[in-house]
Order: structure tokens, then sequence, then C-alpha cells
């Protein structure tokens, strides 16, 4: 069996990368899946804690992302697949984010990650006829995390401007989500929002990250962060125009962070650049 027995210790997006990609090997394969319970599972349809059939003499081989980097993808899924019939479980730890993303690419994420109805609060306003452009803006953490993954407001000024540019014929509503009220680009874009006179909303402001999650998969375009929690809903919902940072993907590229490596190059129907910034 194939199965997770220990969870990221990052937020909501680490734990949706990890699951997703155990989602989509364990259908490739035709291996069964087991997973523990994680605290977002609350938020999703279809997607439970899953124990394992326990047999005394089972053995275990243990990968993480750098195991998983090291095989081409069809190799790695032989391999898996003559371990399992060997009769031993192969467990996922984490961290498994974005790095293997795109060479295990083999269904719609949305077959695999659904939010249930009671957490798909619709937008404070009509989205009939609207362009609908998300932008994302994670405070907090990031920046003790890595300051270059703290995006500043000229980033999202650039972005907005090219927006209004492009979409000139659309109805455009910016909606702007955050994890730091006091996080000063965003206070800065919804100033420069207001001072050019653009229709804006705000995230729900709830203390409930769901809301937020959903309302991004709804967008036509995404403004995004490097946060997983962007990045994620970015994957799943509409098929969006994606948006990020020239200065992070030029960091995260010099410094081989595979996913964006991949990001850069890779062209799919669910998760692609459309500009940077």
């Amino acid at each position: 069996m194939l199965g997770i027995k220990k969870i990221s210790l990052g937020r909501m997006g680490n734990r949706l990368f990890h699951y997703h990609f155990l989602r989509q090997i364990s259908k490739k394969t035709n291996i069964d899946y087991f997973c523990v319970d994680f605290p977002e599972m609350k938020y999703f349809a279809e997607m439970e804690k899953k124990g394992k059939i326990h047999f005394r003499f089972k053995k275990r081989i243990k990968l993480n992302s750098k195991d998983i980097l090291s095989f081409s993808s069809s190799d790695f899924l032989n391999y898996i697949k003559t371990e399992d019939q060997k009769g031993k479980d192969i467990i996922l730890n984490p961290p498994i984010l974005g790095g293997v993303f795109f060479d295990y690419l083999f269904f719609d994420p949305n077959e695999f990650i659904k939010i249930k109805e009671e957490n798909k609060k619709a937008f404070n306003f009509n989205i009939k006829n609207k362009n609908i452009i998300a932008l994302h803006f994670r405070g907090t953490d990031f920046k003790a995390w890595n300051k270059n993954a703290s995006l500043d407001f000229d980033y999202y000024k650039r972005a907005i401007d090219y927006c209004l540019e492009y979409f000139t014929n659309k109805n455009n509503i910016f909606v702007l989500f955050t994890d730091d009220l006091n996080f000063l680009p965003y206070e800065s874009t919804v100033n420069y929002l207001k001072e050019n006179k653009q229709k804006y909303y705000l995230g729900n402001l709830e203390n409930s990250p769901i809301y937020d999650f959903y309302q991004i998969t709804q967008s036509d375009v995404l403004i995004s962060s490097p946060s997983t929690f962007a990045i994620f809903a970015g994957i799943l919902g509409k098929n969006k125009k994606i948006i990020h940072s020239k200065e992070w993907l030029d960091y995260a590229i010099n410094n081989n962070d595979t996913f964006w490596v991949k990001l850069s190059k890779t062209q799919n129907k669910y998760y692609k650049l459309w500009k940077i910034f």
C-alpha cells in the first residue's frame, strides 16, 4: 500500500500538495492508499482519514521529495509497483510539495480535491459578466522564512496596471486575500486601487481559510504569491491566468527550486504562467 503516516508541519497548501501527490500516484499505479487525518480534511468532500490493512510482517519504504526526484517519473512508478508487489508499504514522508507536482500530473487535480458545498462561500457581489482578478498577499511568517518570498507593492502595482491595460473591455473586479491585514504591500495595494477608482473587494476576513481558498479557485486571473495556499488554489477550479513575481521566480530558479524551475519550462492546462512582473 501507499500512504501518509505523518503530515506536513506547514499550513494547508503544504498538506494539499502532499495529499494530492498520494492520490495521483495511487490512481496511476492502482496501488491502494491510506492517509492519516489532517486539520483541513473537514473542508473537503471525499477526503477522509483512511486506515491501512495491517499485516504482521509488512515492511516499509520511506520516501520524501528528494528521494522521488532522484528517479525519472516512469522509473519511480515502476519502482513502487515492484516494491508493492513484494508486500511493502511505501510511506510518503513530508515535505512533499510542488517539486514533484508537474512530473506526476496524470489526472485533473479537481478529481481529488473537492471543496464541500457548505464551504463554497460566494463572492459578495454579482459575478455575472465580471472578470475576477484575485490578489494574494502572504505576510505573517513569510518574511522570517525567506525575505525574498515577501513580495513588495511594486510587483502588485505592475500586475494591476497590466491587467487594466490588457482587459480594457472587461468589467474588472479586484479581490484581495491576505493572512496579514497589517502587511504593508497589502495596505498599499488597497490604497492604490482606491486612488485609481477601481472596483475592489476584500477577502472574507474570517477565521476560516477555506472561504478565501474557494474564492481564489473561482477567479479568472490570479496575481499570486509564493505561498502554497495561493498556488494550490490557482490549480483548482477555473482555468486561470497566473501571474508571478519575476524577482521571486529568478531567485527560486537560481536556487534550483524544482517547482519554479519546472513552472518556467512546463506547459500544462492546470497551472501555467501567464505573465511575470
